[in-house]
C-alpha cells in the first residue's frame, strides 16, 4: 500500500525491487477490461506517460505511435506492507521454538507468508 503521495491508499503488487536505490515498482492488482471486454495489462501505480512517435523501420514500415504508461520507482519509505485486514502495518520478526523465524504483522499479530521470489538471472 502506498502511504503518501498522489497514489496514497492504493494497493498493488511489487514487481521489481531496486535495492541499491531503496525503491520499488508497484502495479495495480485490480483486473481491468477494455470496452470490448478484453483483459488489459496491469496499470502501474506511480506512472508517467511517454509520448511516442511512430518511427518507420525496414522491419515495421507502419508503426503506431501514441501514449505509453511507464512504471516509475517509488521510495520504500512511502510503501507499507498490508496485513490480512487490508491495513498498512510494520513487520516484526518472531523466533519460534525450533529456531526458525516468522514474520508477524505489528497490527493484528497475524503471520505474514514469505513472498514469492523470482528466479535469479
Amino acid at each position: 500500500m502506498i502511504i503518501s503521495g498522489k497514489d496514497k491508499g492504493q494497493i498493488g503488487t511489487v514487481t521489481r525491487v531496486l535495492a541499491k536505490e531503496g525503491k520499488v515498482v508497484i502495479v495495480d492488482d485490480t483486473p481491468r477490461k477494455d470496452k470490448d471486454g478484453n483483459d488489459l495489462a496491469p496499470r502501474p501505480l506511480n506512472r508517467a506517460i511517454k509520448h511516442t512517435k511512430g518511427n518507420p523501420t525496414p522491419l515495421d514500415p507502419n508503426p503506431v505511435g501514441g501514449r505509453i504508461e511507464i512504471a516509475l520507482p517509488i521510495a520504500l519509505s512511502k510503501v507499507a506492507l498490508v496485513n490480512a485486514d487490508g491495513q498498512p502495518t510494520r513487520v516484526r520478526i518472531q523466533k519460534n521454538e525450533d529456531g526458525t523465524k516468522t514474520r508477524i504483522a505489528v497490527k493484528g499479530g497475524q503471520p505474514i507468508p514469505e513472498p514469492e521470489r523470482a528466479a535469479a538471472k
